[in-house]
């Protein structure tokens, strides 16, 4: 006999699922076929319907069904956008870099994002995919997308003014946390330019403005090199920021 409530619970679970793998990192890769994407919320959702609970649906009339699916997808876009975080810091802090190093207007177009993205903005997305992958945060965002079920169950999706200044509250320390991840970079550059700034004022007959472009790049490659590895401890640490966040935006929506 056919369970035609654990069919409507499916169509929920699939709505949440898919629209997380939409705009989440690694997952909404526009190089993957739009296929891969389908198949993998119909195989996530199979797995999690028979756990997902939820009350009866069979008395839903259409228009509640609609509202409880709209509610499915605002959730699975919200855990996506707050996991892709980690990928628009890494971004913001390439550009801040590249700005301090002269390559601001160096523009790559970046197939991962679809925008268009400065070199070292660039070159820190990889990175972070690679520690990404490296570090298993796919793993502990699906798991995140799991643990959503038991604590929203289907139906129980609640959107309050509270889910909006916890989303706030990622971007803002988005910003900030971009910033640090820039700072040894714009640090150096800026002493540099003091200092190419005082060679000026001695040396007027030096031209300081051609001496300045290869000194900025190098010295910014130079410290971005020293810091590579102490960036991976720093990525672990976001990785872990972005768990508890995923949690909270979770618990926003009871």
């Amino acid at each position: 006999m056919v369970d035609y409530n654990l069919w409507l619970v499916f169509l929920l679970v699939f709505a949440r699922l898919t629209s997380f793998i939409a705009v989440a990192p690694l997952f909404s890769n526009p190089s993957l076929p739009a296929w891969s994407k389908i198949g993998l919320g119909l195989f996530l959702a199979a797995a999690v319907t028979p756990f997902a609970g939820g009350p009866s649906l069979l008395e839903v009339d259409g228009i509640t069904f609609s509202v409880l699916i709209a509610g499915e997808v605002l959730l699975g876009l919200a855990l996506g956008i707050t996991a892709n975080i980690i990928f628009h810091t890494v971004m913001v802090a390439g550009q801040l870099m590249d700005v301090s190093m002269g390559f601001a207007m160096s523009n790559l177009f970046d197939p991962a994002s679809q925008v268009q993205s400065t070199l070292m903005g660039r070159f820190l997305n990889l990175v972070a995919l690679m520690m990404l992958l490296a570090m298993d945060g796919h793993h502990s965002m699906l798991l995140a997308l799991r643990a959503s079920f038991e604590v929203v169950p289907v139906t129980g999706v609640h959107f309050a003014g509270g889910t909006v200044q916890e989303l706030v509250s990622v971007f803002s320390g988005m910003f900030l946390l971009a910033f640090k991840l820039a700072a040894p970079v714009l640090a150096v550059v800026f002493v540099s330019e003091m200092a190419l700034g005082l060679v000026a004022r001695t040396v007027p007959q030096l031209n300081v403005f051609i001496m300045g472009f290869p000194l900025k790049i190098g010295l910014g490659v130079l410290v971005m090199a020293v810091i590579m590895p102490i960036m991976a401890v720093v990525f672990g640490n976001i990785l872990s920021q972005l768990e508890r966040d995923l949690m909270t935006i979770i618990g926003s929506f009871r």
